[in-house]
């Protein structure tokens, strides 16, 4: 296979201009967080939250040509209405035959390197997954994905991904969400009619609708990064007044953030479409019982002792969003058997996200436990109303996140590994933690010392949190059990 390298192009990488500048400056003066990479795309910020600092480069440049051209002969039905490579099996043979072994050790412009590392790990998991996508089309069971990850995937993408601190393998945000869209109109905000994906693997409305629904609900998360930071700011200065006021824009920031999913996440019956490609191949994942073995390992070739590689992949993780309100919240461990795995810094979900998510998402978490947020929101039956609050918004988004989960694969579908079961017990449990908190939290205030108007608010919340918990407790005796609609819960 014929490495390509451009010294030209190396010019242009360094010199390339972004279309549109973010600030990705830290946080606050007054914060002891920074971004731990300020050059690095994906930056944290009170005005961007955990969207990049650039919109996504849409289009590789004209060096990487054969590669564009397989990515967009790649998904499953394509946009002009004919099928693509992955519809027929053909990609993974299409790959090996016609893809060059691009030389990318020149490359050191960060957008130009993220939207690589985009299309990389697309391949990547397209070509390995590409054989369970059709086994699930043919029996609803996965069978087997491909073992060894050819050297012209391979070889760049961990050029790539080393060069970004990230793993080799797709990620929510780097790869399959927040740099995987482009404004149809460059001048016009990110909203859900002006946000197309560029990279997909089956084409459907549902992923159309996945990938754009969490762009547009990300536009609020600076919103919440802002408040994060204020409401750790103020319990450690015990100033209630200014904990409630964060308080309440953290949660009117999730409620806009849910109202953008509850829109755009409405297909789940798709969700089966793409849902392969999004499979780890850790080591509980059935298709990939011995790893994957990467060809390019030039310190460790193939068939000279290399391990395999064990990563968790999008369908195992999530977004930060639902991180964030977990850590600041102290959500992670309210019981031994709904313990979520964003909980463990060393191998949970939380590791696999961008270095400056990392770092923000374990500032939030220490400084959330140090400083007891959750002890110092029951102090007062007022504060205790806004805890509520953000719980209760907390809670529509891990139960619509649940749910989707939960219709992604019909129950008796030989698809559902027993790794799938024990993950979504665990999920189970969590959500239904979550809704036994907002009550407990209910019944610890002194609801005699609110407004009438905050009064009712706190039953109308706590209503919502039994309904879920009554539903979820039947689903834990009974799997079978229908969940409850989420219009039956009036989030």
């Amino acid at each position: 296979m014929l490495a390509r390298r451009n010294p030209a192009f190396a010019r242009l990488a360094l010199s390339a201009k972004p279309t549109q500048v973010r600030n990705s400056s830290a946080i606050s003066a007054n914060t002891a967080w920074k971004n731990a990479n300020p050059s690095s795309e994906f930056t944290v910020s009170e005005t961007t939250g955990f969207l990049p600092r650039h919109d996504p480069l849409p289009v590789l440049p004209s060096y990487f040509e054969r590669l564009e051209e397989l990515l967009h002969e790649m998904p499953i039905s394509k946009g002009d209405g004919t099928y693509g490579l992955l519809h027929s099996g053909r990609f993974g043979e299409r790959i090996e035959r016609e893809l060059p072994l691009y030389d990318v050790g020149f490359i050191f412009d960060s957008r130009i390197l993220s939207a690589l590392y985009r299309d990389y790990t697309f391949l990547a998991s397209a070509y390995l997954l590409e054989p369970c996508d059709i086994q699930f089309r043919l029996a609803r069971n996965y069978g087997l994905a491909r073992r060894i990850l050819p050297a012209n995937i391979a070889a760049p993408l961990e050029t790539i991904a080393a060069r970004l601190n990230a793993r080799p393998y797709l990620e929510h945000s780097m790869s399959f969400t927040f740099y995987n869209y482009r404004r149809k109109d460059a001048t016009q905000p990110l909203t859900t009619d002006n946000i197309e994906p560029i990279r997909r693997f089956s084409g459907c409305d549902a992923e159309h609708s996945y990938i754009v629904g969490h762009v547009a609900a990300a536009q609020r998360t600076g919103s919440m990064v802002s408040a994060a930071q204020e409401i750790l700011r103020s319990v450690r200065s015990d100033n209630r007044p200014a904990f409630d006021k964060a308080m309440r824009q953290y949660t009117k920031a999730m409620a806009q953030v849910n109202d953008i999913l509850s829109q755009t996440l409405k297909n789940t019956s798709e969700y089966a479409s793409f849902r392969t490609f999004l499979n780890g191949c850790n080591k509980n994942q059935p298709m990939f019982s011995n790893g994957v073995l990467y060809e390019s390992s030039t310190s460790c070739p193939l068939g000279s002792g290399q391990q395999p590689r064990h990563y968790l992949g999008v369908a195992q993780s999530s977004n930060p969003i639902a991180s964030l309100g977990t850590h600041l919240f102290q959500l992670s461990n309210l019981s031994p058997r709904g313990t979520l795995p964003c909980a463990s810094s060393n191998n949970g979900v939380d590791s696999l996200r961008p270095e400056n998510y990392q770092s923000f998402l374990a500032h939030i978490s220490a400084e959330s436990r140090t400083l007891g947020v959750q002890t110092f929101a029951l102090g007062s039956p007022a504060s205790s109303v806004e805890y509520m609050a953000a719980l209760d918004q907390v809670l529509a988004y891990r139960y619509r996140q649940w749910a989707n989960l939960r219709d992604s694969i019909p129950l008796q579908s030989s698809g559902k590994s027993a790794a799938f079961r024990d993950y979504f017990d665990v999920q189970t449990r969590h959500v239904r933690d979550v809704a036994e908190l907002v009550h407990r939290t209910h019944a610890n205030t002194d609801t005699e010392l609110l407004t009438p108007e905050s009064r009712a608010r706190a039953e109308s919340m706590v209503h919502r949190a039994e309904m879920v918990r009554r539903s979820l407790n039947r689903i834990i005796t009974d799997p079978e059990t229908a969940p409850l609609a989420m219009s039956m819960i009036a989030y």
